[in-house]
């Protein structure tokens, strides 16, 4: 019998050990931080990725508008005389280090190693120019240009036409 008590004495003290309350607040508060810092984690990989694609965009922008303004550079350039207004150009540096040159992307390479002619002008005749019913006509030019940010490696290309005239038929 006297077993068989010291058995029953242990069992209720093992479960009166775990009704009482001592410790489960250290438990809860572990538990809480853990998902705390789980939570504060990614968010910090997120706000990483997100910082890293802004990055991205700005530097295809300012790659794009370099190329921008190498078409405006090839709109000065543009004259009465195709071969002149075909010459190739570039690489030209801006600051921060940007840079355009003439051509496709395909053709100069991520970096201008050589910069490519524009594409000889097609003559376009644009009727109801003026008071002569035959028309006028103009030389139109595709203009192509490579721009690179060569700090971020990014690398935009623009096109665009453009009509030169009148000129002498």
């Amino acid at each position: 019998m006297r077993e068989k008590l010291i058995k029953t004495s242990l069992i209720a003290d093992t479960f009166r050990t775990l009704r009482s309350e001592r410790g489960i607040s250290f438990v809860v508060v572990l538990m809480l931080m853990v998902i705390i810092l789980a939570m504060a984690g990614a968010g910090m990989l997120f706000s990483s990725i997100d910082l890293r694609a802004a990055g991205n965009y700005r530097a295809g922008t300012q790659a794009f508008f370099a190329a921008d303004t190498g078409v405006n550079d090839a709109y000065t350039r543009i004259g009465l005389d195709p071969t002149t207004s075909t010459a190739a150009f570039g690489p030209i540096t801006l600051s921060d280090g940007l840079k355009y040159c003439s051509g496709k992307v395909a053709t100069t390479g991520t970096n201008c190693g050589s910069p490519q002619p524009l594409q000889a002008p097609q003559t376009v005749n644009v009727a109801g120019f003026n008071l002569n019913q035959g028309g006028v006509q103009f030389y139109q030019y595709q203009v192509n240009v490579t721009g690179i940010n060569t700090q971020l490696a990014a690398v935009r290309e623009v096109e665009a036409q453009v009509q030169y005239g009148p000129v002498p038929k």
